[in-house]
């Protein structure tokens, strides 16, 4: 009878896979390289398996390591749950958190508020489109989002931030925006267009709007940031999309103008899986939020 899997075996398995090497795991764990090596290399010889393969920079993670690591990933959580519980009393004083944001501006003032509050948190902001921050989100890369549009699932927790519209980019020399009133989808096609990538929110709301009133373009440019779509109008390379907030920049040449087909009100939302409440950091980061 093979002997089971112990503790320190899937502590040491489960920290490989988060870490990507043999020699960061340790690290993590505040152990020696050997005995990670040993504590894998016990599970592969008992069990007859491979678990990682060996690659230039580290160790990749076999199909069955996959299968498993998705099984065993929450003991880490479930080891910082109940610490927290234990630790209730102590002050926020030390910690980490991991936030992912759909866009800069939205974000800031928030995160400030967090550092300000509890400066001993190591504090460590991303950003990406949506689908991205979505999907770090949903494969625990990060602890919390900042991002307009968070789906309302039961595995989510999510409080309404702030709200903001669809506008359009002008640089101001631009016809339209000397006309300074709101700008209909229409006036738009003939156009030269800066959109950005199908997996951002704002493409997706403009490319519906445009699909329901009957519009087809083929863009000028296709840019993956919004702060190269905002560069891009800045040179008067052509019209770009973005949510209001989304950048904080007042250079007095690119103007923001509503959308006549395009006046719903988006939601920035504060979100979490919600079985991370446990974490102290993440249930501080939505505290922040009014009730």
């Amino acid at each position: 009878m093979r002997p089971k899997i112990t503790h320190a075996q899937l502590r040491a398995f489960n920290s490989v896979c988060l870490e990507g090497s043999i020699s960061a795991a340790a690290r993590r764990l505040g152990v020696s390289q050997p005995a990670v090596t040993a504590q894998i290399k016990a599970v592969e010889q008992n069990y007859g398996l491979l678990l990682f393969e060996r690659t230039g920079d580290g160790v990749r993670m076999t199909p069955l390591a996959k299968t498993l690591f998705g099984e065993t990933r929450e003991l880490d959580a479930i080891e910082d749950a109940a610490a927290d519980i234990l630790n209730a009393s102590r002050a926020l004083k030390t910690g980490a958190l991991h936030v992912m944001c759909g866009a800069p501006n939205p974000a800031m003032e928030l995160l400030s508020e967090f550092r300000r509050l509890y400066p001993g948190v190591k504090l460590t902001a991303n950003f990406g489109n949506w689908h991205q921050v979505m999907t770090a989100l949903n494969e625990q890369i990060c602890d919390a989002v900042i991002l307009t549009g968070v789906p309302d699932d039961s595995s989510l927790t999510r409080l309404a931030y702030l709200e903001q519209r669809l506008v359009v980019l002008l640089h101001r020399d631009h016809r339209l925006a000397r006309r300074g009133t709101p700008v209909s989808l229409h006036d738009l096609a003939d156009q030269p267009l800066i959109f950005r990538t199908e997996q951002s929110l704002t493409q997706s709301a403009v490319e519906k709007a445009m699909k329901a009133q009957g519009i087809s373009v083929e863009p000028a440019l296709l840019l993956g940031a919004r702060e190269a779509v905002y560069q891009a109008v800045l040179q008067g390379l052509g019209i770009g999309f973005m949510f209001e907030l989304a950048v904080a920049r007042d250079d007095q040449a690119v103007i923001r103008l509503p959308i006549q087909e395009l006046d719903h009100v988006y939601v920035e939302h504060v979100a979490c899986l919600s079985r991370n409440l446990r974490r102290r950091e993440v249930r501080a980061l939505m505290a922040l939020i009014p009730g």
